[in-house]
């Protein structure tokens, strides 16, 4: 709710910081996984401790990506995501 309402109120520009965070999050879970040979607990609250750091870091890049590529990226790092989880946990 906190994630989807920062992008209804900023719109692109928290999209492509949003999805920088959430990829963040899918690599430090999709690396902290394997390690532990385990899910990890609390993993939406993880992706969006990350999103709220690249929010509050307040990088000044311009989101250069349309919106539907930043919503590619973010289906892809998930993708990517489940399919190691699926791995670990089956």
């Amino acid at each position: 709710m906190v994630s989807t309402g920062a992008y209804l109120g900023e719109g692109h520009p928290y999209l492509a910081r949003g999805v920088v965070g959430d990829l963040l999050g899918f690599a430090v879970l999709g690396a902290v996984g394997p390690a532990t040979h385990g899910r990890v607990k609390h993993e939406a609250a993880i992706c969006l401790a990350l999103i709220g750091l690249v929010v509050l870091a307040g990088p000044r890049w311009r989101p250069a990506l349309a919106e539907p590529a930043w919503w590619a990226l973010f289906f892809t790092g998930l993708g990517i995501y489940i399919a190691i989880r699926r791995r670990i946990c089956d």
